[in-house]
This record gives C-alpha cells, sequence and structure tokens, in this order.
C-alpha cells in the first residue's frame, strides 16, 4: 500500500527456490495525496481503499492463498490516523497491514535489485548509487561491489512533492521551477551523507524510470536491466518537463494518476543524475514487491544470516569512517563485546539478533570523539540516533544510540529521556548489552589491544573474569574493574579481574 497505489501479487513460493509469479493486480488509490497534505486519510479515499482491497480478497481467496504478507508505507506511516484506518482495513478484509520503515524499505528494495542484477557490472562497481524515486520518498543506497555501505530515505516523493508545493495551483514553469528549488535544497542535505560526485554507476528502479527507459528504448523486458546513456535520459526528462499533466497524457497515453507522478518523479532522478559522473543509467524491473517476494522465499538476505550481518557491518563500518572512528579500537572492543556475549549466553538469554546490536554499539561507541573529547559518549548517542544504518529499524538504531551513551561514565537514569522512550523490553536489552560493552572498553583503555581473549570462571566465591594477553595489563584491569559497576548492577554477580599473561 503505497502513495499513489495499492498493488498485489500473488506467487507460488517453494522453499529455496524463485517465486514464480502467477497474478498481479494494482489500484489507484491516492493515500498520498491526503497525507502529505493534510496528515490525514480521509474517508472518501478510506472508502476507496476499502473497496480495492475488498476485490484483493476476492482474488487472494480464489487462489487459495495460505501466507499473506501485507505491507504500507510512508502514506499510512505519517498518517495521523493511520492506525484507525489499518484497524478498519482488518474489520472488513482481515488483512493484517504491516507499517514498515524506511530501513525495511531499503532492505527489500536491495534483495530484489540484486536477485535481478547480480551479474551486471554496474552492480559490482567500486561507488554504485541504487535511486528509487516512490509516491512518497526517494530510497537512496550505497553499494561497494554490490554491498550496501549506506542508506537513506528522503521526503523527495512525487506525490509528496505535488501535495506540499500545491503544484496545481501554478503555472508549468512556475511547477518546474518550485519543484527544481526545492529538490536542490534536499540534494544540498544528501551530499552531506553520501559522496554523490565520486558516484560512476546508476541503478534506478521505480514505474517512472521504467517507463521512460520503454520509451527510450522500446524493446521489451528490462529484467536484467536495460541501459539508457545520460544524454537519452536527460533528453527525455526534458521532453516531460514541457509538458503539463494533460500534454502527457495526450503525448503517452498514460492514466492521469500516472501522468501526475511523472514529471516530478524524473525531474528528482534527472538532477540526482546531474551530481553524479555516472554516463549510464541502469533500469531494473525490481521493485518492493519483489523483494518481499524475494525474503518470504528465504532466497535474500535473510536466508544467509552471515551475509545479512556483512552489510549491516559494512554500513556501520562507512558510518564510522565518516567520523573518523579508530577502527583499530572499535573492532577491537567488537572481539572483546562479542567473547564476553557469548561466555554469558546462558545468563543474558538474548539472541543472535541482539548480538549484532551489540556488534554495532561496539564498533561505533567512539564517534561522539569527532564533536569532542568531552561528554563524547553523548555526542556518540545522537550521532548514531541521527543515523542511518543498512538492515537496522529505527527502533533498532535506538537501542545501538543508547548501548554506546552507556559505553562510559554514568548509568542509565529515569532522567535520560532517550533511555526512558524505549519500551521496557529494549531497556533490558540496552543495560545487558552496556554492560558488556563497558567492561569490553575498559579492557582496552590503552588503544593498545593488548587483552587478546578472555573467559569467564565460576566459582563458588563468584564470577572471575580471566584475561589473556601480551605486556603490562595493570591499566586494563584498573579500568575494567572500575567500569564493572554496571555488570554487577546488571546481573547481580561482582566481577573479578585477573590476568594469565602470554610471553611477548
Amino acid at each position: 500500500m503505497g502513495a499513489s497505489a495499492i498493488r498485489l501479487i500473488i506467487a507460488e513460493i517453494a522453499h529455496g527456490t524463485a517465486p514464480r509469479v502467477i497474478e498481479e493486480a494494482s489500484r489507484g488509490v491516492r493515500l498520498g495525496r491526503d497525507t502529505f497534505s493534510g496528515r490525514t486519510i480521509r474517508s472518501k479515499t478510506v472508502d476507496a481503499a476499502l473497496t480495492a482491497l475488498e476485490g484483493f480478497r476476492e482474488l487472494i481467496d480464489g487462489y487459495g492463498v495460505t501466507h499473506i504478507r501485507a505491507v504500507a508505507t510512508s502514506a499510512v506511516r505519517e498518517a495521523r490516523n493511520g492506525d484507525l484506518f489499518l484497524d478498519r482495513v482488518v474489520g472488513r478484509t482481515g488483512i493484517p497491514f504491516e507499517v514498515i520503515n524506511e530501513a525495511e524499505e531499503s532492505r527489500l528494495i536491495f534483495l530484489a535489485v540484486r536477485d535481478a542484477l547480480r551479474r551486471n557490472p554496474a552492480f559490482r562497481g567500486a561507488r554504485t548509487l541504487l535511486v528509487e524515486v516512490g509516491g512518497g520518498s526517494t530510497s537512496l543506497t550505497l553499494l561497494r561491489r554490490g554491498e550496501p555501505t549506506h542508506s537513506g530515505v528522503y521526503a523527495l516523493g512525487s506525490v509528496r512533492l505535488r501535495q506540499q508545493l500545491d503544484l496545481q495551483r501554478h503555472s508549468l514553469d512556475v511547477q518546474v521551477a518550485l519543484l527544481k528549488r526545492y529538490v536542490a535544497n534536499v540534494i544540498d542535505e544528501i551530499r552531506l551523507e553520501i559522496p554523490l560526485g565520486r558516484i560512476t554507476q546508476i541503478i534506478a528502479i521505480g514505474g517512472d524510470v521504467r517507463f521512460a527507459a520503454s520509451q527510450i528504448h522500446e524493446h521489451e523486458g528490462i529484467d536484467s536491466g536495460r541501459e539508457i546513456t545520460r544524454e537519452q535520459f536527460v533528453a527525455f526528462c526534458e521532453e516531460v518537463e514541457r509538458l503539463d499533466d494533460e500534454g502527457i497524457v495526450e503525448r503517452f497515453r498514460l492514466p492521469g494518476v500516472e501522468a501526475e507522478t511523472l514529471g516530478p518523479a524524473l525531474l528528482v532522478y534527472r538532477l540526482l543524475v546531474a551530481e553524479t559522473s555516472a554516463r549510464r543509467i541502469v533500469v531494473s524491473d525490481a521493485s518492493l514487491r519483489t523483494g518481499i517476494l524475494l525474503d518470504l522465499a528465504e532466497v535474500g538476505v535473510r536466508s544467509s544470516e552471515a551475509d545479512f550481518e556483512s552489510q549491516v557491518h559494512a554500513s556501520a563500518e562507512a558510518l564510522g569512517r565518516r567520523y573518523r572512528f579508530d577502527a583499530a579500537h572499535g573492532n577491537h572492543v567488537v572481539k572483546l563485546a562479542l567473547r564476553l556475549f557469548d561466555e554469558l549466553r546462558d545468563e543474558h538469554r538474548l539472541g543472535d539478533r541482539d548480538r549484532l546490536l551489540l556488534h554495532v554499539a561496539a564498533l561505533l561507541h567512539d564517534v561522539g570523539v569527532y564533536i569532542s573529547l568531552r561528554a563524547h559518549h553523548k555526542h556518540s548517542q545522537y550521532i548514531l540516533d541521527a543515523s542511518q544504518i543498512f538492515g537496522l529499524s529505527r527502533e533498532e538504531t535506538a537501542i545501538v544510540a543508547n548501548i554506546a551513551r552507556y559505553h562510559r561514565r554514568g548509568l542509565p537514569q529515569k532522567t535520560h529521556l532517550p533511555y526512558v522512550a524505549l519500551d521496557r523490553e529494549d531497556r533490558l536489552i540496552v543495560n545487558k548489552l552496556a554492560a558488556l560493552l563497558r567492561v569490553a572498553n575498559a579492557l582496552d583503555a590503552e588503544h593498545a589491544q593488548k587483552v587478546q581473549d578472555l573467559r569467564i570462571v565460576r566459582t563458588a566465591g563468584g564470577w572471575i573474569l580471566e584475561l589473556d594477553g601480551a605486556g603490562d595489563l595493570t591499566m586494563e584491569l584498573l579500568s575494567a574493574t572500575a567500569r564493572a559497576d554496571m555488570f554487577a548492577e546488571t546481573f547481580g554477580r561482582v566481577l573479578t579481574l585477573r590476568s594469565a599473561v602470554v610471553a611477548t
């Protein structure tokens, strides 16, 4: 359920194989027009959505579908009455929609593109930008050799732009001028996060850019990627720019809903392309829907946890480099923190997903030093809380930020608003993982990576953390003992430290 349409795809799925699509349907319902202008989905639009979904329900039942995944994006996510709307949907159709966040959208889009273009040179390029301009937002993912290192979702959707700029009130020339000015301002912000000038390859997905590619090259079939040159694309965009909505309908025989989004969407693609040095654009048929199918079929990122984690790690590493972090220290703290996590699995009872959050927090706990060494734990928290790490949801990113916040100095307090804003379960996760990070960070107090391994020894008298290391570990022992306060409070065990020095 997107900003301008609700789309259905029905497929046969066998474990470990590609889905076989057997039915697709789409109904134009302009949820975004309401949300992006008045922040509320109007009753008339709700009725149109319910009618469309009732028709989809008949198709679903007719095929004997056994599993449904229904997702809604920005138009529902940002609507004040989004929850009430989805409650009515369940009541009328029995279809439970999940409102996915920007990180999940980026992950699913990446799944679809990787499946379609994994052998395409553009996908494996040194600096490739994956772009989708939708109705509500523009999704950008920076790829290095096929691995996502950064993802971001920006308020540049074609429906959103029309509504927020109230374009229908203005002449065509004024519409174009307003759009260019607004998009240019957002691109100024994007440049701070993504080095657009160094991009050499562009992969574009989305209905509007696929339409442009089909007009430039009339042959059908672009699953493996249709290439268009920069010059061809710019020329087509300029042709569309000279047409109003009625002119687009007449020239290309498009439905009114699609004609309204074509101009704003292509302008966003065009201005992004202009920022890069890419000479060609690879246009793929991949979509959020195909990403969802691949996820359900378990042939995507989730099918290989190591694969998924490597992409999260790459994105976190890229964020660390942006803030000039001490990579050697960060990676060593990761090693020690994860050893503690594994040694204490029967105590903390957390899963592999939580282990991944600890990994990211341990790697990036010192990024706040980029702002100031003083109170850098607090700077780390708000840097991480404001960042997007590929594969992590907003909720998970908030947990990571809080874990990093408590790697030093004070323990969590009721006056710490970012901490108390978490729900009870997430606060428990933060307490457990921050307690481990606090000790792990102290064990590399001199940033010299002297502690090489550790183990927990359980005795009748208490717990002993035994260290294997090289050189004098006095500073590490003193620092870790001082930082074991949160560990004792969280796990109810006083931690005694001792070293078993390895000869150098």
